[in-house]
């Protein structure tokens, strides 16, 4: 009886706690001509949209740009974190490269090993120097 009475408009509107009512109150239906029930199942009138349709694609729209961005957070973030690895791998590769290289000047410099060298090629110690200077310098002693 109340599906009838309700679908007259005649039942009293009460609203849910539960409900979204985004609208002002509805007026109730008049029930004026009663040749307008004729044929009509009143049974099957649901209840009455509490939100908007034209709401619907904006939040379906909303939460797919929604969806984009945290997926694109994500793939971001992956993409640092494989940046970061080859950074560091790369740094760990430098590092290794300058010991090496570090290592490999100081067996150059060597003064010993620069003294065998001479000896191989026939390099001899000098047994005096000469002092030369640019014009207008002063010679030091």
């Amino acid at each position: 009886m109340n599906r009838i009475l309700h679908g007259m408009g005649l039942r009293s509107q009460r609203k849910s706690a539960f409900s979204l009512n985004l609208h002002a109150p509805r007026k109730r239906r008049v029930l004026g001509n009663a040749k307008n029930l004729v044929g009509r199942d009143v049974g099957s009138d649901g209840p009455r949209r509490r939100i908007p349709i034209w709401l619907i694609p904006g939040f379906a729209i909303g939460a797919v740009f929604a969806a984009l961005a945290v997926t694109h957070v994500r793939v971001e973030l992956i993409d640092q974190g494989y940046k970061r690895y080859s950074a560091i791998e790369r740094l760990r590769a430098l590092e290794e490269e300058q010991r090496i290289l570090t290592a490999r000047l100081g067996e150059l410099r060597d003064p010993a090993r620069l003294a065998t060298l001479a000896k191989k090629m026939g390099l001899s110690r000098p047994d005096r120097v000469i002092a030369l200077a640019a014009p207008g310098d002063e010679l030091r002693p």
